[in-house]
């Protein structure tokens, strides 16, 4: 006799937005069962004993998304609650945790970073989920970024420069506060990218590498530049070298700057370019 198979947990979104609602349910669906509320007091009244984790909105007109975490951490104390919002402000993450969020997501999300997190977040209550997502390949870029993808590999930088970075930058997307990264080649050329920073973005990565180079120079330093990080108010610029490609993370605050640089010191500048990590 043959066991039948355990039911795969839900996730609960709530939005107001009937467009993110049917945007976030067509993402979803092909992994996870999904139901959708369009209120805070609509999700209260959807959780049942097969969500597994509810993914709310911030922003909503009544009962707002922090209030809605409170209220299911008194109520529902196992059930893992995480936020979204367009604009992740100074404070709004702390603020969260603290109501027993697990973290705070800036729209859009994608299913590449979105997926492995809800697997590592549901992991607790249901160890046998499988979110695993198919490897990014170059094919599946932008077309207007395709010739630039086949001109590095033609030009001999790595085997499949675009798979080798898609591997790097999956892990790096997934560090808390990452909202978007991209691999260069040291010229510029784009290699691989999570997220919507544009390939241009390569040719000032290569006049920051050159400026600090010189600067370095001039401050007696030891060795090559190896990070640089430039603050804009809302997010943080981490860019980080070594010999033959450039690395380029855009991160919400400087915390999450600090974090990125110590896990690319440990993972990635001292090893061999285009080296596939595990």
């Amino acid at each position: 006799m043959t066991g039948s198979q355990p039911r795969r947990p839900a996730v609960l979104i709530v939005d107001d937005s009937p467009g993110v609602l049917t945007a976030m349910e067509k993402l979803l669906s092909p992994h996870l069962p999904v139901q959708v509320a369009d209120s805070a007091t609509a999700a209260l009244r959807a959780v049942t004993a097969e969500t597994g984790l509810v993914l709310a909105d911030i922003r909503m007109p009544g009962m707002d998304g922090l209030e809605l975490a409170r209220v299911l951490r008194q109520g529902h104390p196992a059930l893992p609650v995480v936020l979204m919002t367009g604009v992740v402000e100074d404070g709004l993450r702390g603020r969260a945790r603290e109501l027993g969020a697990l973290d705070v997501l800036r729209k859009p999300l994608r299913s590449e970073a979105l997926l492995p997190a809800l697997q590592e977040w549901m992991a607790g209550q249901h160890p046998e989920l499988d979110l695993s997502v198919p490897m990014p390949s170059p094919t599946t870029v932008d077309a207007a970024e395709r010739p630039i993808l086949a001109s590095a590999a033609q030009r001999g930088l790595a085997p499949d420069p675009g798979l080798a970075a898609q591997a790097l930058l999956r892990p790096v997307t997934l560090l808390p506060g990452v909202i978007s990264a991209a691999m260069f080649s040291e010229d510029g050329t784009l290699l691989g990218v999570q997220g919507d920073l544009h390939a241009k973005v390569g040719v000032y990565l290569r006049f920051l590498a050159t400026t600090a180079q010189t600067l370095g120079a001039h401050l007696d330093a030891q060795g090559t530049a190896r990070a640089s990080q430039l603050e804009f108010g809302d997010r943080v610029l981490v860019a980080c070298f070594r010999p033959g490609e450039m690395l380029a993370v855009v991160v919400r605050d400087t915390p999450a700057a600090s974090s990125v640089k110590g896990w690319v010191r440990q993972r990635w500048a001292d090893s061999a370019p285009s080296t596939l990590l595990h």
